[in-house]
C-alpha cells in the first residue's frame, strides 16, 4: 500500500513541467481574451471613427448633399488599417 501511495504522489506531484504546462495554457487564453478587447476596441474607435465624419460633413456641407453624396456610388474613402496578427493560435 505504501508503494503504491508513493507511487501516485509521484506521478501526481506538481512538477515544473506540469505547472509550467498549465501557466501556458492559462497565459494562452489570457492572451486571446486581449487581442479580443484589442479587436473591439479598434471596431468601436472606427464606428465613432466614421460617425464623427459623417457630423463633420453635415455641419460643413448641410444635411442634404451629404445625403445626395452618399447615395451616389462611390468607393470609400477611409483608409483601409493593416489587421493584427493574432498569435494564440496555434
Amino acid at each position: 500500500m505504501m508503494r503504491w501511495l508513493a507511487n501516485w504522489a509521484s506521478q501526481h506531484a506538481p512538477t515544473p513541467e506540469k505547472q509550467a504546462e498549465r501557466a501556458l495554457n492559462n497565459l494562452r487564453m489570457e492572451l486571446f481574451q486581449a487581442e479580443q478587447l484589442v479587436l473591439d476596441a479598434q471596431l468601436r474607435a472606427d464606428y465613432y471613427r466614421a460617425r464623427l465624419t459623417f457630423l463633420e460633413e453635415v455641419t460643413r456641407k448641410g444635411i442634404e448633399q451629404v445625403s445626395d453624396e452618399r447615395k451616389a456610388p462611390q468607393e470609400s474613402t477611409q483608409p483601409l488599417r493593416p489587421g493584427l496578427k493574432l498569435t494564440a493560435a496555434q
